[in-house]
């Protein structure tokens, strides 16, 4: 036999010796599709619904003027306290102070009117009261007596026009004082001046139909603040006014503080939110109250709200990563390891003869996943409670995500550690 014979016998046996043994290897490797698992449990969940948001006061006043005019006084810095009825600041009072004057000196003279014409009113009435006398005893001409009657009507009629001119002149007395204390800002509440948009000398204007006018200040109630927070749509349905909250504000790290949803709103934030950005027509505003709040808190600091809206104490649950949407069965086709007689009807095909997806878990069964659709209840934060499909004590799979979102029901699969699923790599 040469040489060349016995080296390609020698490879021919190597490549049969490394066949039995891939094929050794392959027959003890484990079978079916690597996954973990856990059991369903019976825990205590929170639903909780997060949202972020800025701090205001419950209570606040935003100061306009009601009258144009150069600030001539300035009372008062940002952060000072006030008290309700505090001098805040002054507008120029020399043209209001000059209205009330000419309105005073009006008035005074229409009173004096007023005065004459009710006595020459009163001469009239006698004048008439004695000229019927002598008419009636027949002394007195009839024309004479006629015109007697219109002297004193033309008297009360200039008595009536001069009351009304004296009430003309009460009223615009009583515009020219109102305009002239309106010179004097004051405090309406006591709070905190949380804004000061003016400068002494500044020219206040009036607001129009398109410019607001000049905003003079913010007062800010501080005893009772509240978040206002931006809610996504989704979240909305499951608020209600009282629901607790525990609010954490960025400029007190590691501290929470208790409050309530006291305000939920009835149409979605249009324009710019409350955290600076602009609004995009999906989210809500919230105001969650605060029970307590730290000294010093100010408004337009960042928040983060967490308000429970729902708990279960004692609940079936299990892993959120675990649900999983799947195609339902046809009609007619038996369920993984059962015969064909025990299958049950699925939901109603659509038109384009594809089932709606069903939302379940994959039960480990005899080594393998079998699906089973569930009905869920509130979500807590790392769980969801299950109402029907399961039951305590079964091994669901929970993982790895690629392996949840392949697996096909009725699939071999190979149970590793039993873990909490985390997030996927």
């Amino acid at each position: 036999m040469t040489t060349r014979i016995k080296v390609v016998l020698g490879v021919v046996a190597l490549v049969a010796i490394g066949g039995i043994a891939f094929g050794v290897m392959q027959s003890r490797k484990p079978k079916g599709i690597a996954v973990r698992t856990a059991k369903v449990e019976r825990k205590d969940l929170t639903a909780l619904i997060t949202a972020n948001g800025t701090i205001q006061a419950k209570t606040k006043a935003d100061l306009s003027a009601n009258i144009m005019g150069q600030i001539t006084a300035l009372q008062v810095e940002e952060g000072d306290e006030v008290k309700a009825g505090d001098l805040l600041l002054v507008i120029d009072r020399v043209r209001y102070a000059a209205s009330v004057d000419s309105a005073h000196s009006a008035l005074q003279g229409l009173e004096a009117e007023l005065g004459r014409t009710r006595e020459a009113a009163a001469q009239a009435k006698r004048d008439l009261d004695r000229a019927t006398s002598q008419y009636r005893e027949g002394i007195l001409a009839e024309a004479e007596y006629d015109r007697a009657r219109s002297l004193y009507d033309q008297a009360v009629a200039s008595a009536q026009r001069a009351e009304r001119q004296v009430a003309q002149a009460k009223a615009d007395l009583a515009g020219a004082a109102d305009s002239l204390a309106k010179t004097e800002i004051r405090a309406p509440i006591s709070g905190v001046v949380t804004r000061r948009n003016v400068e002494l000398g500044e020219v206040v204007i009036l607001g129009t139909m398109n410019n607001p006018g000049t905003q003079l200040m913010t007062i800010s109630d501080m005893s009772t603040v509240e978040a206002v927070l931006e809610v996504d749509q989704t979240d909305v349905p499951s608020l209600k006014i009282g629901q607790p909250a525990k609010v954490s504000i960025d400029a007190f790290p590691g501290e929470t503080f208790p409050g309530v949803v006291s305000e939920i709103g009835s149409s979605p934030i249009r324009g710019t939110s409350a955290l600076g950005g602009a609004a995009t027509g999906t989210d809500y505003e919230v105001k969650v109250t605060l029970t307590t709040h730290p000294p010093g808190v100010r408004p337009g600091l960042t928040v983060t709200a967490d308000i429970t809206t729902a708990t279960r104490e004692g609940a079936l649950a299990v892993p959120i990563g675990a649900l999983v949407l799947q195609q339902p069965a046809p009609p007619g086709t038996p369920a993984a390891g059962a015969p064909a007689a025990a299958s049950a009807p699925g939901p109603p095909a659509s038109a384009g003869g594809r089932g709606r997806d069903v939302e379940g878990v994959f039960v480990v069964e005899s080594g393998k996943a079998v699906f089973r659709q569930t009905s869920t209840g509130i979500k807590g934060e790392l769980d969801v409670e299950v109402l029907e499909g399961v039951k305590e004590g079964e091994e669901i799979i929970v993982g790895p995500f690629r392996a949840l979102r392949e697996l096909k029901d009725g699939a071999q699969v190979q149970v590793g550690k039993q873990e909490r699923p985390g997030p996927e790599r």
